[in-house]
């Protein structure tokens, strides 16, 4: 009786975490498709959008919120051209997906480009994602933009 009691639990966390890794590759096809109003369908209301605070990287800091999120797309459209996004692997629990890539991006300002592997840290909770918090090399993006 305990083994399948386990087996249930495992199940239910496999099907929490399968929805989770479909949310998050959503979330990266609409950005491919520049598809916006998709992305902030699938984010909370109150959600916490970050990337390292730099100096240099316009688009560094944490907002919050859909406007927040809107606010920094903006930004980096006015600041940076995304060449390469490659997300590659994704680590899954039962509310949150880490997402480990690449990617290339070109300063507008300079029009020098730099290259980085990323972590993000998606958490979700209720079907929406609550976190995003990007991690690269700030130097290389900071060099980029002076």
């Amino acid at each position: 009786m305990t083994l399948s009691c386990d087996l249930m639990i495992e199940d239910e966390m496999s099907m929490s975490a399968n929805r989770n890794v479909e949310l998050v590759q959503g979330i990266y096809a609409a950005f491919a498709r520049r598809d916006i109003p998709a992305i902030v369908e699938l984010l909370s209301p109150d959600v916490e959008w970050g990337e390292p605070s730099n100096p240099f990287n316009p688009a560094g800091g944490t907002r919050r919120g859909h406007e927040g999120f809107l606010e920094w797309i903006e930004i980096g459209r006015r600041s940076e051209d995304i060449l390469v996004l490659e997300p590659r692997k994704m680590l899954v629990d039962d509310n949150s997906v880490a997402v480990v890539g690449f990617m290339r991006c070109r300063a507008i300002s300079t029009g020098k480009e730099y290259e980085s592997d990323f972590v993000h840290l998606v958490t979700l909770e209720a079907g929406k994602v609550t976190r995003f918090q990007e991690f690269f090399d700030t130097y290389a993006a900071g060099e980029a933009f002076r």
